[in-house]
């Protein structure tokens, strides 16, 4: 049975009370309001991770969605002038080398990210275990968990990321069962556009709304599935396949754990980007709009140099929050003591 202990009052010293822990099959977990307010606090004794936190966000696709406010998505028109030609060829059933030369580009640029993006993100999550469990060591919060994310025996980068690609596959299978219907309403989109204000992923979003919704579920259990696992594989040195399905296990036994935390971590992610995207977005129209008016070239390079460090601002914001997100996972799994050799 486990037993929670309440939180130790200030002495006379003034000394901040304990966090709350309990104790569960031999390991030490703290209180869930001690880990949501341990993550922010050792997130911001911990500016390093706030860029951890920033890579780990854009190698995980982030990078894109930064981007969008200020991305010009290519119209009907401009994609059948590129693509027309080539895909022509298909009617007479001889796809033309210029077709297969963009195929095979696109895939392997694909995978190529692809890959590129996992590992950078398992490097900067691994880093970012360490950093979170030495701040909280630092401050009091966790003490045990400090020794094990050094020494010998440590998981790298190179399991992490394995581990993460195996998190992909639950997403891959939704998203190979929705893109059918995803394809046919935004071929609609593009063919016979109702709206042509409404920017074309939000007409998207518009048409097939719980498809996009059951995505969003798919990933957001997977991937919390998949951050317990990271840390079972680094804290408890297990074997990759099983810390990735011992992070399932952890979402089915402890759903009142895992699940506020995911939905912690999100909000902690949506809190900062949201302002930033409208913030670029907006910048970004006022930009173009300035420029279109001929303006004294001073005056536009202020603009835009405004613009530049509202944009940088809402990304070290970003950081921040992903920063939080990452060290919430950490210090929500119980310290065990690994098995193997004993980190020195």
């Amino acid at each position: 049975m486990t037993a929670t202990a309440p939180a130790a009052n200030p002495d006379a010293t003034g000394e901040p009370a304990a966090p709350a822990i309990a104790r569960e099959h031999g390991g030490i977990r703290l209180g869930w309001r001690s880990v949501v307010s341990g993550a922010v606090v050792v997130t911001l004794v911990r500016p390093a991770s706030w860029v951890l936190g920033l890579l780990g966000f854009m190698a995980g696709g982030g990078i894109a969605i930064v981007a969008w406010p200020i991305l010009v998505l290519p119209t009907p028109t401009g994609l059948q002038n590129a693509l027309g030609g080539p895909v022509s060829t298909l009617v007479f059933g001889a796809p033309s080398a210029r077709l297969f030369g963009l195929i095979v580009g696109a895939t392997g640029t694909a995978l190529v990210l692809l890959v590129a993006g996992v590992i950078a993100g398992a490097w900067a999550e691994r880093q970012g275990i360490a950093v979170t469990l030495d701040a909280a060591a630092d401050e009091g919060l966790d003490t045990t968990g400090a020794s094990l994310v050094h020494g010998r025996g440590v998981p790298g980068t190179a399991r992490v990321a394995v581990l993460r690609f195996l998190s992909l596959a639950p997403v891959a299978v939704a998203a190979g069962i929705a893109w059918q219907t995803i394809y046919d309403a935004t071929y609609r989109e593009l063919i016979l556009p109702v709206d042509l204000v409404t920017p074309l992923p939000l007409r998207v979003v518009a048409d097939v709304p719980s498809l996009l919704v059951g995505l969003a579920v798919v990933w957001l259990v997977s991937d919390a599935a998949a951050s317990v696992g990271v840390r079972r594989l680094v804290l408890e040195r297990r074997p990759v396949l099983v810390a990735w399905l011992l992070g399932w296990f952890d979402l089915v036994r402890r759903p009142l754990r895992v699940l506020p935390t995911a939905l912690f971590g999100v909000v902690a992610l949506l809190v900062p980007l949201v302002p930033a995207l409208i913030a670029a977005g907006i910048g970004w129209d006022r930009i173009r709009d300035l420029l279109d008016t001929n303006p004294d070239p001073w005056f536009a390079l202020a603009a835009i140099a405004t613009l530049v460090a509202v944009w940088l601002g809402g990304l070290i914001l970003v950081g921040v929050g992903a920063a939080v997100r990452a060290a919430a996972w950490t210090l929500e799994l119980p310290r065990r003591r690994p098995p193997g050799p004993s980190p020195r």
